[in-house]
């Protein structure tokens, strides 16, 4: 036996000695011409199949860098075009407050996105302008892509993984807040290496890699309150996994770090005011179709509604091949190709047994039904979570659970690869990547919020013997701090002035001025503050301009003359 294949030769030839014939000497050279030749033919074979794992494995790289060098420009184009919106012009101004009150802040104040405050001080110390700032989201938006690719792979294949780098790369969620001035990029990014390295533990379980794991866990608190669900949703999923694959004192380690990170977190949200959720509605159906076009496309707006209802399609076929998986688990592996043959009817059990390794795949073979509950718990959880939540005090808004975006786009991934007739599977993949792609297209197009329109606007025109008065008064927080940081805020600098619906000093300050500018934020307010503010200035002044910008609206009033 050579190479794993028999040398077959006549009775009187080498093996014939064995049995008391006598080979001649062509018999011999003819064995063994036939036993290198059959070496020669499986050591070929063996190149060949080395071969093809090494260029599939150049091919892996050549499409995950790919991928990623995508990704990295969807985020770095237009990075500074857009001005900062509220949120934003916060994390700036907390950033830049002294030392003192900012850690004393962070703790009694605003706690949520602490660990993004700390890295983003010394951050400023390069440039304050809004693609600087913003830069510090996109590296962890970057890396987040290879990171999914590393996850989609150890779960399900290849394919899911590189699947799932692609959706992530493209999505428009993951493009807009690795592009904004907010911890949500680096929260993704923390989710993402959270999930992998739970994954890594059930696999191979090490108290060093329980130890990575709770600490790559605990940094996602520090980035959004909602981060404590994360390790939550990892825990659900370990129903599914059987009770000798559970790594328990490994877990118990690792449950411990996290209990140990999560106290500061949870005692923060004790003591601070919940005043800053006051602005959240309770939940609703329209609510939870914003989280869905949100994960889908960030907005409702576009082609959003139809990414929406593709990637539900692709949802629905991860589900059931999670229950079909699920019903098949208790399956044997010497009874799989049976069962396969049964599937088939008709079919050969010759048949059923060459199509094993093709249906591996495509039906029910694969018995670990873990990884898909995984998934299915990292979407799910923090939905069902927070909407019980909800029912005390409403946190289920759209934006918080940005968290569930790499479950979401890994179970598309997962749905897509699992679909058996080729030109469907073509064109939900094409369909996903051409209307995400289209999506972000829209996006840098779209600000939020126009501040520094407003303030370039009344730097422009303003005279310092003139008043702003701003409604709401978060207006002239935002304005008054982004005119300290562009050129030129400082000169002529008008009196600003925040009208609430309490105050009535506003009337005292203008009196005498010549000129006065309303800017109201959000546009379009209809309240009765807003009206009896607009009814007095309108009874003392002439309207004589508006000029519109993104969500604020800035109004010139001169006064009358006698």
């Amino acid at each position: 036996m050579i190479a794993g294949r028999a040398c077959v030769v006549p009775a009187n030839s080498c093996a014939g000695a064995v049995f008391g014939h006598s080979p001649t000497r062509l018999d011999a050279a003819a064995c063994y011409s036939r036993s290198m030749g059959s070496s020669a033919d499986a050591a070929a074979r063996m190149n060949a199949a080395d071969m093809r794992l090494v260029a599939q494995r150049r091919d892996t790289k050549l499409m995950l860098w790919g991928i990623v060098a995508l990704g990295s420009v969807l985020r770095l184009h237009a990075l500074g075009a857009k001005s900062f919106w509220l949120d934003e012009i916060a994390s700036v101004a907390i950033a830049r407050t002294p030392s003192s009150w900012f850690w004393h802040w962070l703790w009694t104040e605003e706690g949520n996105m602490a660990l993004y405050y700390v890295m983003l001080r010394p951050w400023l110390e390069i440039h304050l302008g809004e693609a600087t700032v913003r830069l510090l989201s996109v590296l962890p938006g970057i890396a987040s892509i290879p990171v999914m690719y590393l996850l989609g792979k150890r779960l399900f294949d290849r394919n899911v993984g590189l699947l799932a780098a692609l959706f992530l790369a493209l999505n428009t969620c993951s493009v807009v807040y690795s592009q904004e001035a907010r911890g949500y990029s680096w929260l993704l990014l923390g989710v993402v290496v959270s999930t992998y390295l739970f994954a890594r533990l059930i696999a191979r379980p090490t108290y060093a890699m329980a130890s990575a794991y709770a600490l790559a866990a605990g940094a996602t608190f520090y980035f959004h309150y909602f981060g404590l669900l994360v390790p939550l949703a990892h825990a659900v999923s370990l129903v599914a996994l059987p009770r000798e694959r559970r790594p328990w004192k490994q877990l118990f380690v690792a449950g411990a770090i996290v209990a140990l990170l999560a106290a500061p977190v949870l005692w923060m949200i004790h003591i601070q005011p919940i005043r800053h959720l006051d602005w959240v509605p309770g939940p609703s159906l329209l609510e939870l179709y914003h989280v869905g076009v949100f994960l889908a496309a960030e907005s409702g707006k576009g082609v959003a509604p139809a990414l929406l209802v593709v990637e539900l399609f692709l949802l629905v076929v991860f589900f059931r091949k999670m229950i079909g998986v699920w019903k098949n688990q208790g399956i044997k592996p010497q009874n799989q190709i049976s069962y396969l043959a049964g599937q088939k009817g008709g079919s050969s059990a010759k048949s059923s047994i060459q199509s094993v390794a093709s249906e591996r795949d495509k039906t029910l073979v694969d018995r670990d039904v873990w990884p898909y509950v995984l998934v299915a718990s990292g979407l799910l959880t923090p939905i069902v979570f927070s909407l019980l939540v909800s029912v005390v005090r409403p946190v289920f808004f759209h934006r918080f659970l940005i968290i569930c975006l790499p479950a979401w786009l890994l179970a598309c991934a997962v749905g897509a690869c699992a679909l058996r007739h080729r030109p469907i599977r073509f064109w939900a993949i094409a369909g996903v990547c051409a209307l995400s792609l289209v999506s972000t297209m829209m996006s840098y197009s779209r600000p939020r919020e126009d501040w520094r329109g407003v303030v370039n606007f009344l730097i422009d025109n303003a005279r310092a013997q003139d008043v702003v008065l701003y409604y709401q008064p978060v207006g002239n927080w935002a304005a008054e701090n982004y005119r300290d940081w562009l050129p030129g805020g400082s000169a002529n600098r008008p009196l600003a002035v925040g009208v609430t619906a309490q105050s009535n000093d506003w009337r005292a300050k203008i009196a005498g001025a010549r000129r006065v500018w309303l800017v109201e934020y959000p546009e379009n307010l209809s309240d009765d503050t807003a009206r009896s503010l607009e009814a007095e200035l309108h009874s003392r002044y002439t309207a004589v301009a508006t000029q519109e910008f993104r969500a604020i609206t800035v109004t010139e009033f001169v006064a009358k003359s006698n």
